[in-house]
């Protein structure tokens, strides 16, 4: 069995980034937070699989700061062990997308978390 991928890369970002992580958008909504999406899987063999994660990073202050904030995640997610080095690691991002309902700045991007069976 796999770990909860949404779970492993809150924790990690929780710590990396000093800000709310979460899967859900909060109510009420924060000015500045991380959300995170587990958007499928890439099964590699018996015991390995690329976990496919989306990521927002949520920053209502401006255009400008959603901007900042989406690259230091970016950053942080390209530090990690989990996240292979290169285009490996990667699908996309970041990117702006603009929440429809809110009009909040956002920033999105997408990756690949490895994980291993652990039990």
């Amino acid at each position: 069995m796999f770990d909860d991928p949404e779970q492993l890369v809150i924790a990690y970002l929780t710590e990396a980034l000093s800000e709310l992580v979460t899967t859900q958008v909060p109510n009420p909504r924060p000015d500045k937070f991380v959300r995170i999406l587990l958007t499928g899987n890439r099964r590699l063999n018996v015991a390995h699989r690329l976990a496919q994660v989306t990521v927002e990073a949520w920053d209502a202050a401006s255009e400008a700061s959603a901007a900042q904030f989406g690259e230091q995640v970016y950053a942080a997610l390209s530090a990690w062990w989990r996240v292979p080095q290169g285009s490996n690691g990667w699908l996309g991002g970041p990117y702006s997308t603009v929440d429809p309902l809110t009009g909040c700045p956002r920033y999105a991007m997408t990756c690949y978390v490895s994980q291993k069976v652990t039990s």
